[in-house]
């Protein structure tokens, strides 16, 4: 895990991006897909991340709902099963995700998001 940076700062450089398109396999502000989003904010601080929501899911430590901070990754099964998206949880119950429809923007756990909704992982140190 890295120590060298906060939650916030992940936070704030992520909603820069809030309005990119998507764009399936990107990683550049030009377009994201979600993993290759997650995978640019966090190598804007020196943190590798894989380019794909399962294997980001297995790197890291899996944490409680209750204790998902700001700057954790959470996960969810979109179409079918497994894991199949990825974002950057804020707090409050929202997160910031690079989505098919409407590219970054942000979004909350409730309806569809809840309901797939598998988990999240801590990639900063505690």
């Amino acid at each position: 895990p890295a120590a060298t940076v906060s939650g916030s700062e992940i936070v704030s450089l992520a909603q820069q991006y809030l309005g990119v398109p998507y764009v399936y396999g990107g990683s550049s502000p030009s377009g994201f897909d979600c993993s290759g989003f997650t995978m640019k904010v966090f190598g804007a601080f020196g943190i590798s991340l894989p380019h794909g929501a399962t294997s980001q899911y297995r790197m890291c430590r899996s944490v409680t709902t209750a204790e998902r901070a700001p700057g954790d990754l959470v996960f969810f099964a979109t179409g079918g099963s497994g894991i199949g998206h990825v974002g950057i949880y804020l707090g409050g119950g929202a997160f910031i995700h690079a989505t098919s429809n409407g590219g970054v923007k942000i979004s909350y756990f409730d309806g569809y998001y809840s309901s797939a909704y598998v988990g999240a992982v801590r990639i900063l140190a505690d």
